[in-house]
């Protein structure tokens, strides 16, 4: 009976504390936590919490604040109170402290507080859920991988919410997203924060400079956030809290960017996070049934008539949600945050490959430091595959959600692709112009991707994996085309290359190099990897139709002269056959061969030898 009377008390004494004289106090977080504002319920839990530290309830209440918020680390303390505090506490203050744990890396306990929370077993697939990602928390926290994380600075992060950090490809410009003050419309959402604004750093001497909110038209007086950039940061996508939520795309016009169209796969359920493939013909994006569950990366592709085909579901989705897809640059490995496959909590940063077949490799966790127990999302990565970016609420940051870079380790996982970047310039202006870039695959002919460069700045920013013959051609109306060759062999590795290119004007003794004709040595059969580009004279001299050109073929030094100059002659007369057969007039083609006479290159090396051996045309 006194054990029954000890217990009544007890209760008794612990309502009394609830109901106090900080009551009010109470009353007015719970109506703010159930509104989800929880900035307001912190402040009147906290106030509660002043005049009695000990209070059972308050250090609940405050606990699941920092877990719904953060920083999540901050939630141990409080709901370690409110369970030793409690005369009798009840599972949902044991699970709490179970969350808390594991947020803070402490697995076995974690594992025991949430088989307590639950002792009928009623939630028992949830709880082995959770036992399963304190378990894989505590195998990849076991074996780090060398990696750095450091904060992004002040320049970049503030007091609001920092994330959503999208790079170029050569990492030039960081665009992000945040709820800072002074945000476009000033005006707050429901959970006391400025809405969503998109911001940009542009990168001076290997620093990012002072972030400047990039304004109108892009930002307005609602949600928009940057959600996917293309690599060579022409293309933005946007969400903005429309429709219950939408994508918008926008191209970078010279310096400005156009106003924001959206996109066709839009619904009336919540759609964010784009991202492009780098050659630009896949785009993967998420769906939601609402903003706050049920998330899935979908994929489409371009269509020939340059649409986008209907969304269909990526085998990597689980029951759980997935956020966030990233294609690296170079066109196989995509990045994703899931709470699904062998997360440790929350959001976790995984890795899938496309293989040869088209099937997606079983993702992978990208480990310790990278995840935590808490949410690691938008994780980007830089072309050479030595920088990355992701936000996270750890403790120690400048505000509630920074941005974080990532240096990775380094050799063994190089990308194998090429980064190809410069100026396209006009001859006659020595000015930037904008240009078309096509980039063929010359073994099959097929167009892998097209671009443009800026129509302001001239600047352009490709990538090319690895494993391919590419035929580069930049056109521009007016002047010759330029033609680029690139053979990447899968064990090169990353490569960067910047180049300047000049166009030039249809004039007279006007004069190209054609890269992408090729012969078999010492032969002056052409090969079928040349007919991309043979068809791109065709097209050239069908749209300039008084147009007189001339095929000259050249060779190195090596062997006899008499042979190097009958075989240059040879190639030249098998061009014009290939143009005469589609159409050109041989009264507008002369055939000719220089032989060894005339190098743009010394024949001492094999690189100078191989710029030698080449197919020209002249403008008669």
């Amino acid at each position: 009976m006194n054990r029954i009377l000890f217990i009544l008390l007890s209760f008794f004494l612990f309502i009394c504390s609830v109901f106090g004289q900080d009551d009010k106090l109470i009353k007015k977080g719970d109506a703010a936590f159930q509104a989800k504002n929880y900035s307001d319920a912190f402040v009147n839990y906290e106030l509660a919490w002043q005049q009695n530290k000990e209070h059972p309830y308050v250090n609940f209440m405050l606990a699941q604040c920092y877990l719904l918020t953060s920083p999540k680390q901050k939630a141990l303390d409080y709901a370690g109170v409110a369970v030793r505090k409690s005369p009798n506490p009840t599972n949902e203050m044991y699970f709490v402290y179970a969350q808390a744990l594991h947020q803070n890396h402490r697995w076995d306990s974690a594992i025991y507080y949430y088989k307590k929370s639950d002792p009928g077993k009623l939630n028992s697939k949830n709880i082995s859920r959770l036992e399963g990602e304190c378990m894989n928390g505590k195998r990849y926290t076991s074996n780090p991988k060398n990696i750095k994380i450091t904060n992004a600075g002040a320049l970049v992060n503030s007091q609001g919410m920092d994330y959503l950090p999208n790079i170029t490809a050569d990492l030039s410009k960081l665009y992000f997203t945040s709820r800072r003050g002074g945000s476009t419309g000033g005006k707050l959402e429901a959970d006391g924060l400025p809405y969503e604004d998109i911001y940009m750093c542009s990168n001076v001497g290997g620093a990012w400079n002072q972030a400047i909110n990039i304004g109108a038209p892009l930002n307005t007086d609602v949600h928009d956030a940057c959600v996917g950039i293309s690599e060579g940061g022409q293309t933005m996508f946007i969400y903005r809290g429309v429709n219950g939520g939408d994508i918008f795309q926008s191209e970078l016009k010279g310096k400005k960017w156009s106003a924001a169209s959206p996109l066709p796969m839009n619904t009336e359920f919540f759609e964010t996070s784009a991202c492009l493939s780098p050659d630009e013909r896949t785009l993967f994006f998420v769906r939601a049934t609402n903003a706050y569950s049920n998330r899935d990366i979908y994929m489409c592709s371009r269509t020939v008539g340059g649409n986008w085909s209907k969304p269909v579901k990526l085998t990597i989705n689980t029951p759980f949600d997935e956020d966030a897809p990233y294609m690296h640059p170079d066109g196989k490995t995509l990045y994703f945050s899931s709470k699904g496959h062998s997360t440790m909590g929350g959001y976790d940063v995984f890795k899938t490959t496309k293989l040869a077949n088209g099937v997606w490799s079983t993702p992978e966790n990208m480990g310790s430091p990278v995840n935590t127990a808490g949410d690691d999302v938008y994780f980007v990565l830089s072309a050479d595959g030595k920088i990355g970016y992701y936000s996270s609420n750890k403790e120690g940051g400048f505000g509630k959600q920074d941005i974080y870079s990532i240096r990775m380790p380094a050799a063994e996982n190089e990308p194998e692709l090429a980064l190809l970047k410069g100026k396209i310039l006009d001859d006659q202006t020595g000015k930037p112009t904008e240009a078309s870039i096509t980039i063929t695959d010359n073994a099959t002919k097929e167009i892998v991707a097209r671009y443009r460069s800026n129509s302001e700045t001239g600047e352009y920013l490709l990538s090319l994996p690895a494993g391919k013959n590419y035929g580069i051609a930049i056109e521009k109306e007016g002047h010759l085309f330029y033609s680029e060759n690139m053979t990447l062999n899968n064990t090169n590795g990353f490569k960067e290359y910047k180049q300047d290119i000049t166009l030039v004007t249809i004039k007279t003794s006007g004069k190209i190099i054609l890269r992408n004709i090729f012969f078999d040595s010492g032969k002056a059969t052409i090969r079928l990897e040349s007919t991309a580009e043979l068809l791109k004279l065709v097209d050239l001299l069908k749209n300039n139709p008084t147009l007189r050109i001339e095929i000259a073929g050249h060779t190195d030094n090596i062997g006899d002269e008499t042979l190097n100059q009958k075989l240059s002659e040879e190639r030249a007369k098998n061009v014009v056959t290939f143009l005469t057969a589609n159409g050109i007039s041989a009264g507008r083609l002369v055939a000719k061969g220089y032989g060894s006479s005339q190098p743009v290159a010394p024949n001492t090396t094999d690189t100078g030898r191989q710029q030698n051996r080449r197919t020209e045309i002249k403008i008669l």
